[in-house]
Parts: structure tokens; sequence; C-alpha cells
């Protein structure tokens, strides 16, 4: 029987289907890692959003300030209102003390009650202008009561609404974390086949680097800076045998298989590099 051999994407195969399929490459499981954190940075910076969503409200914070001012307005007109009704009082004690003194027959002499009588007359006119201020204080006490009842409602609108935020807020919630979760997991499966001296170039290089530490070469170009490495530097990443890093970004390069063979029309060269 004869037996003919292909070379296909993931390995070789013989007629009868026998198939040698090589290992994965350190850098093609950093590169599977890479994409695993790079989906869990989106779902953790949608979830940091959703989490200071829920941390404060805005609206809520600013109804209840309002509220609050409206609250203390109320308090400082009622309390001035108080006090000139009190000062009203004193002064309606002083001219009943006055007027006792002017008709009660006591004073008699003509100089001591025309005195009086011009004490009377004072205390009456400064009576008259502390109950002009009293009537102002109570209807600034009636404006800012209502302005405190129009505060209470939009307060207990701004409270409703955020509960309703909340919950939804809730739901965004849910599938954000079953897929953190998740990825979590196949995190795990795949840090368990990284190197521990690998582990720690990629977390360098993703502390360094914004988060990205494997790049995709893409027809000879390294997709997160955009420079096209050397032809050495893309035939040793083509091989997959050890870490090649971008000359200009410093990132770790990936050729996926099938991709990344810009520098050459050889197709049976192509298809050999693949695995």
């Amino acid at each position: 029987m004869k037996f003919g051999i292909w070379f296909l994407g993931f390995g070789i195969c013989n007629s009868s289907f026998h198939c040698i399929i090589p290992p994965m490459s350190r850098s093609s499981t950093l590169y599977r890692l890479q994409r695993v954190d790079s989906q869990l940075d989106a779902l953790q910076a949608q979830l940091a959003v959703l989490n200071a969503r829920l941390a404060s409200s805005p609206a809520v914070q600013k109804a209840q300030a309002d509220w609050a001012a409206r609250q203390a307005q109320v308090a400082e007109a009622r309390s001035k209102a108080k006090t000139l009704e009190q000062e009203s009082q004193g002064l309606a004690e002083k001219i009943r003390e006055v007027e006792e003194q002017l008709y009660g027959g006591k004073v008699t002499n003509p100089r001591e009650l025309i005195d009086f009588q011009a004490d009377a007359e004072s205390l009456k006119r400064n009576r008259g202008g502390v109950d002009d201020k009293q009537l102002a204080a109570i209807e600034a006490a009636e404006a800012a009561e209502k302005a405190e009842a129009a505060a209470t409602e939009t307060l207990s609108a701004a409270e409703a609404a955020r509960a309703e935020e909340v919950a939804g807020i809730a739901r965004d919630k849910e599938p954000i974390e079953a897929a953190i979760a998740k990825l979590g997991e196949e995190r795990e499966t795949v840090v368990v086949n990284v190197p521990v001296e690998d582990l720690s170039t990629y977390d360098a290089l993703r502390n360094r680097k914004r988060g990205v530490a494997v790049a995709l070469l893409e027809d000879g170009i390294c997709a997160a800076c955009g420079v096209a490495p050397s032809s050495s530097r893309i035939q040793a990443a083509r091989q997959g045998g050890g870490l090649v890093h971008c000359s200009n970004c410093e990132r770790i390069i990936y050729a996926e298989s099938g991709k990344g063979y810009g520098d050459t029309g050889d197709r049976e060269d192509e298809m050999i590099h693949r695995w």
C-alpha cells in the first residue's frame, strides 16, 4: 500500500490519517494567555464602570444636598421669625409698663408725663418696625417650607430612579461576572502550561506595555506597534522555538499558523513553516 503525506496547518498526516501534531510553542501559549487576559481586562474595565456607578449617584447626591440646603433655610427663617416675635413681645411689655406710668395716675409731673409719652411713642414705632420684619420672616419661612417640600419630592423621585438604576446595574453585572469567572478558569488552565520564566517575562511586559505583552505578527508586521521586524526575527517567530521580541516595541511576537508570511511568495515554504 502506498502512503501519501500531506502538510497541514496543524501538523503532518499520512494517507491513513495518522497525524503528528506538534506541541504548542512557547509563544503560542503566551499568545493564548494574552487573548484571555485582554478579554479579562476589557470585562474588568466594564465591571469597574458599573461598580463606580453603584458606589455613587450624582443625581441623588445633588437632590440630597438641595434638600439639606432647603431644610437649613427653613430652620433659619423660622428661627429669625421666632426671634422677632420675642422681640415684639418684649417691646409690647415695655409699652404696657410705660403706659401704666403714663395713665395710672401715679405720675403728675407734666415733664415726666411728656417723657413717658415720648417713650411710649418711640417703643410703638420700634415695635411696628419689628412686626413688619416678623411678617417678612414668616413669609420667608413659608416660602422656604414650600421649597423644602419640592426638594423632598425631587429627592424621593431621584431615590426611586436610583433604585431602578441599581437593579439594572446588578442585572448588567451578572453576565460580566460570569464571563470573568469562566475566563479566570481558562486562564488557570493556560498558565499551568507556561514556564515560570516565560510567565515572569510576560507579566513584566504586561506591566510595561499597557497590558499587551504578546503581539500577533500580521503580514510581517507587529500588530501592536506597526513596525516590521527583521527577516531573522520573523523566521524565528515562525519556527516558534523560543520567545522572539519585536525590535521596536519589545513585545513578544507570535506568528499565527497560516499568517505572518508577508515576506515570501513560496507557498510550499509557507506550508512547511506552519508546523
